[in-house]
């Protein structure tokens, strides 16, 4: 291993015999907490943490993921919205993570030929990933960057009804996202001939779509509009960032302006700078709701 600062906020374990990303959203270890209904997940975060509103101000966020959504969060209408954003948003930063840690190796390279072969086979799995050449860097690092958790947010959001639709209950499917294959756990949308990608947990789920964003041709102008941002050293918001989905839904420019909404009324920009602290843990979620 070596360390990677990346700023003073973040310092990042790199391990070069595997990709970052895909390491962070295994859950190992028995469950810090098995949970029954969304009001024991709410008073669980209180203890762990505490509420969204005090995670804005700190902007330090307990890496406890959560497995999955509790089926009865309408159970909770005064804290329905903030319990959903504080389940996702340490999968969103969990993600965002394991790709800083990629690039911030893709960045250490040097050229071809004084890599080492793990050095070698780690850009061969980047290309493999996010389908771009493995030469040069500069197309992969217009790909392994991370996506601001305001829009991840906001797409979870509007995707799953804030949480209460069935295939994010039932299948963690909480963007989406279309079953890539037919041997992808699916879910079968009724009274169409569609099938919904399904997942392990909440963190998988998160991860997929942030690789739809970063490897699909349809967002390549969301990820030169990323590219040319960071090169002028202005901000990354997900409000500018959502103007190049209009790929991702069917309603084009309505569902833009959606997310633009969702970010603003909920103030999500706040969280993109959020940073993960202590031991990675994990609760369990058996609902009664589902």
């Amino acid at each position: 291993m070596r360390i990677v600062c990346l700023s003073s906020l973040l310092c990042l374990l790199i391990q070069f015999d595997v990709l970052a990303g895909e390491k962070g959203c295994s859950l190992e270890g028995p469950p810090a907490s098995t949970l029954d209904s969304a009001q024991g997940l709410y008073l669980f975060f209180g203890e762990h943490g505490g509420s969204l509103e005090r995670l804005r101000g700190s902007g330090r966020v307990p890496a406890i993921q959560v497995d999955r959504l509790p089926g009865d969060l309408n159970d909770l209408p005064a804290h329905r919205v903030d319990l959903f954003l504080r389940i996702l948003l340490p999968s969103a930063l969990q993600v965002n993570r394991g790709l800083a840690a990629d690039r911030a190796r893709l960045l250490a390279l040097g050229p071809p030929a004084e890599r080492r072969r793990e050095d070698t086979e780690f850009v061969d799995a980047l290309s493999k990933r996010y389908g771009a050449p493995a030469e040069p860097i500069s197309g992969l690092l217009e790909r392994v960057d991370e996506v601001p958790v305001s829009l991840v947010l906001a797409q979870a959001a509007e995707e799953s009804g804030w949480g209460r639709s069935r295939f994010a209950i039932e299948g963690n499917a909480l963007f989406g996202q279309h079953a890539s294959s037919a041997d992808q756990p699916s879910m079968l949308a009724r009274g169409a001939d569609v099938r919904l990608a399904k997942f392990d947990n909440i963190c998988e789920a998160a991860r997929a779509y942030m690789e739809n964003l970063n490897g699909s041709r349809a967002y390549a102008g969301l990820r030169a509009l990323r590219a040319r941002l960071r090169a002028e050293g202005r901000p990354v918001t997900g409000a500018e960032l959502a103007g190049e989905l209009l790929a991702y839904s069917a309603r084009g420019a309505e569902y833009v302006r959606e997310l633009r909404a969702i970010i603003r009324r909920h103030r999500l920009d706040d969280f993109n700078d959020a940073v993960l602290e202590g031991e990675p843990e994990w609760a369990r979620v058996v609902s009664a709701g589902r």
